[in-house]
Order: structure tokens, then C-alpha cells, then sequence
């Protein structure tokens, strides 16, 4: 996969008129007790790619990621959302529950890019 630091052009098309644009998977830690602040979003990984396998990255990093530090996984569940999103929860082996919300995210502005041009995708 193409990086766009390396050429400063986005969403090049290729043959079979797919786009290949700028994708991030975060996660964000989900807060099960209260008092516990949650929320903390880290970013698992950032790819160049199309919506498939972008959608394909966030499956597989729900299914892989480390969720706790410390958490000697005994159990993990995995849940696709209404929204696209990943809920992933794992049960350690002393009974505790760690959960994080993953997401996709498509690049849609850059201020970076050449020029100025700020939208990848022309909006």
C-alpha cells in the first residue's frame, strides 16, 4: 500500500475504479465501572486501502489486539455494531472485563497535502 507522505497524492484510482484512500482504526477504552474515566482512544493502525480492506483491518484488529495490560485473556467477544463499529470485551481469568469501541475512520481533509488541496477526496 501506497503511504501519502511519500507522494502527497490520495484516493489514486486503480484499475477495476476501486479507490484507494487513507484509513485509521482507533480504539477506545470502554468504561465499566463507575468512577473509571474510559474513554482513553489509541490508534491501533493506520493503512492505505479500500473500504473493503478497511473494514477488513478493523475485523481482524478485533480479533487480535491487545485490550489490557495486564489481562490474562480467558474469553473474548466480538460484536459488529448498527454503526459499523466493534465492540470487543474480554473476561480475564480472574473474572475482570476489559472493553474498547474499534472504529474505521476514511481521511476526508489533509492541510497538509500539496498545494494546499486540503480535501483527498474532493470535497
Amino acid at each position: 500500500m501506497r503511504s501519502i507522505a511519500a507522494d502527497g497524492e490520495w484516493g489514486q484510482a486503480m484499475g477495476d475504479d476501486l479507490r484507494r484512500e487513507r484509513w485509521i482504526i482507533t480504539a477506545e477504552r470502554v468504561s465499566e465501572r463507575r468512577g473509571d474515566d474510559g474513554g482513553q482512544l489509541e490508534t491501533v493502525t493506520e493503512l492505505d486501502g479500500t473500504q473493503e480492506e478497511a473494514e477488513a483491518a478493523l475485523e481482524q484488529a478485533a480479533r487480535t489486539m491487545q485490550v489490557g495490560t495486564f489481562l490474562q485473556e480467558r474469553r473474548r467477544l466480538v460484536y459488529r455494531q448498527l454503526d459499523g463499529s466493534h465492540l470487543v470485551r474480554c473476561t480475564g481469568l480472574m473474572g475482570g472485563h476489559h472493553s474498547r469501541v474499534l472504529r474505521a475512520a476514511r481521511l476526508v481533509w489533509d492541510s497538509g497535502l500539496q498545494g494546499g488541496a486540503g480535501a483527498p477526496d474532493g470535497r
